[in-house]
């Protein structure tokens, strides 16, 4: 049976001074999606995302904060992709030490 989980991940954690995506951080998923036998994506954000996701500031202005943030896709088995996921989130949380 096929699964597949979401992870989202606001850019400053994973974005260089160049606004390129941390060599180490693709490196992380690669290796994470081989040693676990799934297929992970790291998607930027869609420009046209749906209303559920931006949030109404307090001077009638879009905060577009959620959807600047990249998400992680992640498919295989049911094992799989939860093992994949919680590898995912120990990747941001060690990043998130670091910031």
């Amino acid at each position: 049976m096929q699964k597949s989980a979401v992870v989202d991940i606001d850019p400053y954690l994973i974005l260089d001074d160049d606004e390129n995506i941390r060599s180490n951080v693709l490196s992380h998923i690669d290796l994470c999606a081989t040693y676990t036998g799934t297929d992970i994506f790291l998607l930027k954000s869609r420009a046209d995302a749906s209303p559920q996701l931006t949030t109404t500031t307090s001077n009638n202005g879009v905060d577009s904060d959620l959807d600047q943030r990249y998400r992680v896709n992640i498919y295989g088995d049911t094992e799989s992709v939860e093992h994949a996921k919680t590898r995912t989130l120990m990747m941001v949380d060690q990043i998130v030490r670091m910031v």
